[in-house]
């Protein structure tokens, strides 16, 4: 494994870190699980190095599994479940995902628009308690680690593309 993919591997443990204890305090108002991919139909954007995650996750999966995600990314228009939704409503590249896959279903909360909190249609109906320091402060711990892991491995500008593009990728892995 790459010092940079290593490096997301941390970040991306202190992401699935401090969305554990926000899912144990709101389980009862979070419809998430396997099962539901009412967030995998959207066509989220993520970084190279989160693709280079998504590539090294197809690339280790068996043949017609890495086969079927491929033929989909090459097919996938927007609004049509991610490539790598299974049959089953669930994640077939589950350990590799990027970090808006980990996040999304609790509130969400932006450095760049700090007043509000977004989470999914059918997540925190009605719930008004919301504690900010279990769900926005780290957050924002979040997005000064990211910064940091930038910094660190030198990245500049990165090439945002959606999940279906990296995965559909430049080479045929659907050959073994």
């Amino acid at each position: 494994m790459t010092r940079p993919l290593q490096r997301l591997r941390v970040h991306l443990r202190i992401v699935d870190g401090d969305v554990a204890p926000v899912v144990a305090r709101y389980r009862e108002h979070i419809q998430c699980r396997p099962g539901c991919g009412e967030c995998c139909r959207q066509s989220f954007k993520v970084s190279e190095l989160e693709g280079a995650l998504l590539r090294e996750g197809l690339a280790a999966a068996d043949a017609t599994t890495r086969a079927e995600i491929v033929a989909r990314a090459r097919n996938y228009a927007a609004g049509e479940a991610c490539p790598a939704l299974g049959s089953e409503e669930t994640c077939l590249l589950y350990a590799h995902r990027p970090r808006i896959c980990r996040k999304y279903g609790i509130p969400l909360w932006h450095p760049e628009r700090p007043h509000e909190l977004k989470t999914c249609r059918l997540n925190f109906r009605g719930v008004a308690d919301l504690d900010a320091d279990l769900i926005v402060e780290p957050q924002a711990g979040w997005a000064a680690d990211w910064i940091a892991l930038r910094e660190e491995l030198a990245l500049g500008p990165q090439d945002n593309r959606t999940i279906a593009a990296w995965l559909a990728g430049d080479s045929d892995m659907s050959e073994g």
